[in-house]
C-alpha cells in the first residue's frame, strides 16, 4: 500500500481576523457541523484553523487544487467519539478522490495560540 502525504500550516490570527463579523466567509469554508463543534469548545479560532489546515493538506496529498467549482465545504473534518479527526468528502471532491472511510485517509492536526498544522496521508493500493 502506498501513501501520499500533504502538510499545511495556518496562522490562527488570520482565521480569527477573517471570521470576525463575516459569517458568510465562515459558511464558504466550513460546514455547519464543523462550526458548531468549534464554537462550542475552547480555542474556536485555533480549531477552525486546524480544520482549514487539514483541508489544505488533503488537497496537497491528492495533488489537486480548488478549481473548476471545487469548494472547501466539500471537505468536512469532524472528530470521532475518541476525538480523532476524520474526513468526509462530498460532491465533486468525493468523485475525484473517492471515499475516505476505512482508513484510506489518515489525519493528524494540532494547534497553538498562533499556529495550526495538519498532516494527511492518503493510502492507495499499489499493483505489485
Amino acid at each position: 500500500m502506498a501513501q501520499i502525504f500533504g502538510i499545511d500550516i495556518v496562522a490562527v490570527g488570520r482565521v480569527k481576523r477573517a471570521a470576525e463579523g463575516q459569517t458568510r466567509l465562515l459558511d464558504d469554508f466550513f460546514s455547519r457541523e464543523e462550526l458548531a463543534c468549534c464554537v462550542s469548545r475552547r480555542h474556536p479560532h485555533a480549531r477552525l484553523a486546524a480544520i482549514l489546515a487539514v483541508k489544505e493538506a488533503l488537497l496537497k496529498a491528492a495533488g489537486i487544487g480548488l478549481h473548476e467549482g471545487l469548494r472547501f465545504r466539500e471537505i468536512e473534518v469532524l472528530s470521532d467519539d475518541s476525538g480523532r479527526p476524520t474526513v468526509r468528502l462530498h460532491g465533486r471532491l468525493r468523485e475525484i478522490i473517492g471515499d475516505t472511510n476505512g482508513g484510506r485517509c489518515l489525519v493528524s492536526s494540532g494547534f497553538t495560540d498562533d499556529l495550526a498544522c495538519a498532516v494527511v496521508a492518503l493510502q492507495h493500493q499499489t499493483s505489485e
